[in-house]
């Protein structure tokens, strides 16, 4: 079978190369179909199934569904079944997106069609060629678990050994899909891909490859809002091992043969920083909470929500206030790349690989033809690793040095390079009529424009992550006004695990509970009553109250939180089980019911996505919060940045709920609902909302 480094070496990303008895069949990629075998499919002579994906493994299981799509419509053993990530190229963008990235919650329902019309299409193509190398009617065959059989005579050959003449052939424009009760793998919780080399040690990620004569590289950057006016390197040359320090990006490079060597040379740097504009927590605080007394710019606006609430007699007004955070990827930034006569080899654990090429592109002056982008295994994303700066960094390294370069970030680095999820505040004032129903809601937030930094210019309007889950809300209320005020802060914001629905979740899902407070409704038949046109919204808040036991009450010294939220396309509710003794918070039992549409294509994926948004929402509601000094982020590793640990996990349930309609993503919107279900069923027992995060402060 075609080893990655042997399938880059026969054309990067102008040609695609496809494995042969006879050896390789070398085709464009730009004239092939988006469904082409030829772009997604290598079956060995040995009848091994390698499916080449576009979208990167950072723990969500992306490999195991996108391969079961496949394997599904070709009717392959899954035990024979293996997974390569795609090269970087026009060919393989996301036609959806315009972009190869991995993001949005969208790689499963973005590859949904193509991915099973490719192997609808090869198994059409198999069966032709065998009909043609047989001289038998193509209706006496069928393609069948590896093997392409004769129904009238039971001969049958392995797929592989009709492969090479199968890839010949036309492409099936229309090739016809399985109907769902033909699935044999679609709807089925198959083994993780991935999961034997990474139990066994065998999974490459960023920090896992080396060059011959490869150096190392670290950078020391200045405060956010500050620059480096000069340093002095005399000291860092000294460190034995060191053989390049100068400037790059933002910040200077230390280079050298050891990840010691650099790591102490960097310690011996002498640098002036120039005065910057962020300054403490606090500051930061009281500057996001002024802005919100500023004209912003309105993102929806329904009825008149201030004359309602001025004439009712039950309203209520709370500002919140919500932190900065920081993505904790187990693994940090780390790149390593080459550049030589050949061309660029890049391995990057990257969520944007069309990035990737782009700073290549620029900074080396290669062409694509000439650039290999091989997308390694990620410990963790969240969002942080579609960002390419790292990338970049080392590229700028690798050309300057004229050597192989890894460049790594320690944790401490990770954190000080920011790109964090935004702080916001937010100003809401809501009304209930004479029947308990809310009347009016005004929602007003000052957060950084995520969409502005993520695109390096400003732009006009309303910034779609700062209202996103809000603007368009489902809730029926009469009276709503929606605007957006934005923060210029210059700490660098990027997207985090489902962006603005992470803040926007906890302040609507919470202030409908004081809403519902103050009108005597229950939490869940209001929620229901201002859905009253979204039945399937209405169907996982009716499971979750069911499978929680909502109505029954909870148990004795515990209380019931809940909280609805859509976001990706998809709806999620979820109960949490709390207590609180001597201001301890515990956690006992989270029930979450996730309705993503009629097809789920690994119930074990979407139940792991769904944990893992818990805890990590979880984890952001009771400790997460950057700190800053002087332009510097205050807490630089996990003893000062705590995250949830494992003995704090509570019991995690999930139901998956099927409906019509469109297929929506999983990778995020489990997150969203955690928190202010948490904040509502503390609410329970203390009587006071909780309007600024993390609940244990900053």
């Amino acid at each position: 079978m075609m080893t990655r480094r042997d399938f880059f070496k026969l054309g990067g990303l102008s040609l695609l190369v496809v494995a042969t008895p006879k050896g390789f069949d070398i085709v464009k990629a730009s004239d092939l179909k988006r469904h082409s075998p030829r772009l997604w499919i290598n079956l060995s002579e040995e009848n091994y199934l390698t499916v080449l994906v576009n979208k990167s493994e950072m723990g969500q299981g992306v490999y195991t569904g996108i391969a079961q799509l496949v394997a599904e419509e070709l009717d392959f053993p899954w035990e024979r079944v293996r997974v390569m990530p795609a090269p970087a190229g026009k060919a393989y963008i996301d036609p959806y997106m315009g972009s190869q990235l991995t993001g949005g919650s969208t790689s499963i329902r973005h590859m949904f069609e193509i991915m099973r019309s490719a192997g609808a299409a090869m198994r059409e193509m198999l069966i032709e060629a065998t009909s043609r190398l047989w001289k038998v009617p193509k209706n006496r065959l069928k393609a069948e678990l590896g093997y392409v059989i004769d129904t009238k005579t039971g001969k049958k050959v392995p797929y592989g050994k009709v492969s090479s003449l199968a890839m010949k052939l036309p492409v099936p424009l229309y090739p016809k899909l399985k109907d769902p009760e033909e699935f044999r793998y679609i709807g089925r919780s198959l083994p993780r891909i991935d999961l034997d080399e990474k139990v066994n040690g065998e999974a490459r990620f960023g920090l896992d490859q080396f060059f011959e004569k490869q150096i190392y590289a670290v950078i020391e950057r200045p405060p956010f809002g500050g620059r480096i006016v000069s340093y002095d390197p005399s000291e860092t040359r000294k460190v034995k091992g060191i053989t390049h320090v100068f400037r790059v990006g933002k910040g200077v490079a230390v280079c050298g043969d050891s990840p010691e060597a650099v790591l102490e040379g960097r310690k011996k740097l002498k640098i002036k920083y120039s005065k910057t504009s962020v300054g403490s927590t606090e500051g930061l605080k009281e500057h996001c909470l002024q802005l919100l007394h500023k004209r912003g710019l309105v993102a929806r606006r329904d009825g008149d929500p201030r004359e309602e609430y001025d004439k009712s007699e039950k309203r209520i007004e709370l500002t919140y206030l919500l932190p900065y955070l920081y993505h904790a990827c187990m693994e940090p930034m780390a790149c390593t790349v080459k550049i030589d006569k050949e061309g660029c080899t890049i391995y990057a654990p990257t969520q944007s690989q069309t990035s990737v090429l782009r700073h290549a592109r620029h900074i080396t002056g290669l062409p694509e033809s000439r650039i290999r982008v091989i997308t390694t295994y990620l410990g963790g994303g969240f969002g942080r690793k579609s960002n390419s700066e790292f990338v970049a960094e080392a590229l700028k390294i690798a050309r300057k040095t004229g050597r192989p370069v890894k460049l790594f970030y320690t944790r401490e680095d990770d954190i000080q390079s920011g790109w964090f999820r935004p702080m916001c505040s937010a100003l809401l004032r809501g009304s209930v009529d004479e029947s308990g129903v809310p009347s009016s809601l005004y929602f007003k937030i000052a957060v950084p424009a995520v969409f502005e930094w993520a695109i390096g210019k400003e732009r006009r309007g309303v910034d779609s992550a700062a209202v996103s889950g809000v603007a368009n809300t489902f809730y029926e209320i009469p009276n709503i006004h929606v605007e957006f005020v934005k923060s210029k802060v210059k700490i660098p914001v990027w997207f985090w695990r489902s962006v603005g629905h992470t803040h926007n979740a906890y302040i609507m899902e919470t202030f409908l509970d004081q809403l519902a407070h103050l009108g005597g409704k229950d939490p869940v038949d209001l929620r229901l009553e201002l859905l009253g046109m979204h039945i399937r919204a209405q169907g996982v808040i009716e499971k979750v109250a069911e499978a929680s036991g909502w109505h029954r009450g909870p148990k004795e010294g515990q209380a019931l939180g809940m909280a609805y939220h859509y976001s990706f396309g998809t709806h999620v509710a979820q109960v949490a089980e709390v207590s609180l003794i001597d201001g301890k918070v515990k956690v006992h039992r989270v029930v979450c019911a996730v309705d993503l549409g009629p097809f789920v294509v690994n119930p074990d994926l979407v139940v792991q996505q769904m944990e893992s948004g818990i805890i990590m929402g979880l984890s952001a509601f009771l400790y997460e919060g950057v700190k800053f000094k002087d332009g510097f982020a205050v807490n630089n590793n996990f003893d000062t940045y705590p995250i949830l640990r494992m003995e704090e996990t509570p019991e995690i349930e999930v139901h998956i709920v099927r409906s019509e309609g469109e297929m929506g993503g999983i990778g995020e919107p489990g997150l969203p609902p955690i928190a202010p279900a948490m904040a509502n069923a503390l609410f329970r027992i203390t009587g006071k909302p909780i309007t600024e995060l993390p609940y244990y402060g900053l």
